[in-house]
């Protein structure tokens, strides 16, 4: 019945499919079911979920164009729309060891091809070393994608390239990995590739529909974001880590010429802060976000100095804002005023995250209570994410108790015994309440924990709740007991994390002990030290099929 759909109805039904297994089955139902599936299978054939041995299989397909008089059924390089270049080198990689007279011989095929772009003519390529091979095997499946009408939708380059230096040391040590093409093009690094295969006409389209881009610790030699701001009009998706003190310029030229960016997350070099050019390079890149204040509703950053007070003055004018992560980064006391101030209606997530503000720790107020004091914003907070061990609450718990009564998932500190009651009003006035996650930096900060505080925690959890995390509260296999056994809400994941000195296995035998009497079937558990913070932590996830007895 289903195979008489129309294709457009097959393709709306396949492309909500995301798992490959799925994929792979629905290719095997008949011909129509073929056609329409292999477009979403051959979407996104470098992703790094699919098992090597199996991917190693998608090169020689690429490469079948050399083989003159070869066809393959469908024309597969066009249907790409995703692109992961660190696992495209890798599988490429992998095919060289595991197939390494096949790969040869695409190596040969190569030199005798004449209608390859003339950059690969009249060159000896099975002369160069293996890693050579490697790398001129990867550009030639770039241009041929490109070739072939390719519209790369997703892409990712790294300069982390972990893969890629295991690659050197196991592979290509003691050799000399410089190899220089007639135009005088050299290839020296995989981090090349991309920069020469943007010098090909074929590349010129290939980019024009890119949707999401993510470039991982970028830096001043590499020109890749000064050729994609170029490029990209239709980003709706960006996230950026590198030196900003060298990437700024082709950054915020990138910025500026998007219309409907979605999403931005950026992580700093956290060392380059303190300097003065580093912050006046971070502010006129934030300073071009007020080009998609209008379309922004993700906006993330971790590492970055943002000590110029008018840093966070565009976020005034981000009324479509859903989600704003601030971590570990350096931030000015007049920034938080700015997003006091700002009207963000559309606000539901926030998580301000082991930030400083740069103020003597002797001050009486915590930066971040303000925000929670705007009723535009803590009204409709759903996620609210607050963790700093260098600063104490204040009256922050307090702002949260009088303005939040919608939170889904809640996570803060306890840094004084007045924090513990303000608690107890926020699980009360947060009835909807599902993940809490609690913590006291016991190297900081002194609360007093007693078994009646931990029987009342257990007793004020909202009925919805089914995640706890607890840290350094349960600090002896006694409040462990107390919490569950005076716990009424249905847990499904518990997590907590406890002093180096307790006993980790007493503390498995009670939870064990615990599920058994409730009949709770433990689906997961793990425990194990974490020497470097003098810390166990321990994991359970309970069977959610199963409710309390």
């Amino acid at each position: 019945m289903i195979s008489s759909l129309p294709n457009e109805c097959l393709q709306q039904i396949f492309r909500d499919i995301k798992d490959i297994n799925t994929l792979y089955s629905i290719i095997q139902v008949d011909h129509t079911w073929c056609e329409n599936g292999i477009i979403y299978l051959w979407k996104n054939p470098f992703r790094n979920d699919i098992n090597i041995k199996n991917q190693i299989k998608i090169i020689p397909i690429l490469l079948n164009f050399l083989k003159k008089g070869e066809n393959t059924l469908f024309d597969y390089p066009c249907l790409i729309t995703h692109l992961n270049l660190d696992n495209l080198f890798k599988i490429v990689s992998e095919f060289s060891k595991i197939n390494n007279n096949l790969f040869k011989s695409f190596i040969l095929l190569m030199e005798k091809d004449e209608s390859l772009s003339l950059i690969f003519h009249n060159i000896k390529f099975s002369e160069w070393s293996e890693f050579g091979q490697i790398w001129v095997i990867n550009l030639l499946i770039l241009v041929y994608m490109a070739k072939r009408k390719a519209s790369i939708r997703w892409f990712k380059i790294d300069n982390k390239y972990a893969y890629f230096e295991n690659l050197i040391i196991d592979r290509m040590e003691n050799e000399n990995e410089y190899h220089h093409i007639d135009n005088g093009l050299t290839i020296d690094r995989y981090l090349d590739i991309f920069t020469v295969f943007l010098k090909f006409d074929e590349s010129k389209n290939f980019f024009e529909n890119l949707e999401y881009l993510e470039c991982g610790q970028l830096n001043n030699n590499h020109p890749s974001l000064d050729s994609l701001s170029k490029i990209c009009r239709k980003l709706k998706t960006v996230r950026i880590e590198g030196d900003f003190r060298s990437i700024y310029i082709p950054l915020v030229s990138l910025i500026k010429y998007q219309k409907n960016l979605e999403i931005l997350q950026i992580i700093g070099v956290k060392n380059n802060s303190g300097m003065w050019f580093y912050e006046k390079n971070i502010f006129e890149i934030f300073s071009s976000l007020e080009s998609i204040s209008h379309s922004l509703k993700r906006f993330e950053i971790s590492g970055i100095e943002m000590m110029t007070d008018e840093t966070f003055e565009f976020l005034g004018k981000c009324k479509n804002l859903e989600i704003l992560r601030l971590e570990d980064s350096n931030i000015s006391h007049k920034n938080f005023d700015w997003i006091s101030k700002a009207e963000l209606p559309k606000l539901y997530s926030l998580e301000l995250i082991s930030n400083c503000d740069g103020v003597d720790f002797m001050r009486q107020i915590n930066p971040i209570q303000g925000i929670l004091r705007n009723k535009i914003i803590s009204s409709n907070l759903k996620k609210l994410y607050l963790r700093n061990k260098f600063l104490k609450n204040y009256d922050l718990l307090e702002a949260i108790g009088e303005n939040c009564r919608n939170l889904v998932k809640f996570s803060t500190q306890l840094t004084a015994n007045n924090d513990i009651p303000i608690l107890f009003i926020i699980l009360e006035n947060n009835s909807n309440l599902r993940e809490l996650y609690l913590n006291i930096y016991l190297d900081m900060h002194t609360v007093d924990i007693s078994t009646e505080i931990i029987m009342d925690l257990a007793k004020s959890l909202p009925e919805r709740i089914d995640t706890v995390q607890l840290e350094l509260l349960v600090n002896c296999v006694h409040y462990c007991r107390i919490f569950l056994e005076n716990c009424s809400v249905n847990l499904k994941y518990f997590y907590i994390i406890i002093s180096i000195d307790n006993d980790i296995y007493e503390y498995m035998n009670c939870i064990k002990g615990w599920s058994k009497e409730r009949g709770k079937r433990i689906m997961e558990s793990s425990y194990y030290p974490n020497y470097m913070n003098f810390c166990n932590k321990i994991d359970v996830v309970w069977d959610e099929n199963l409710s309390i007895i």
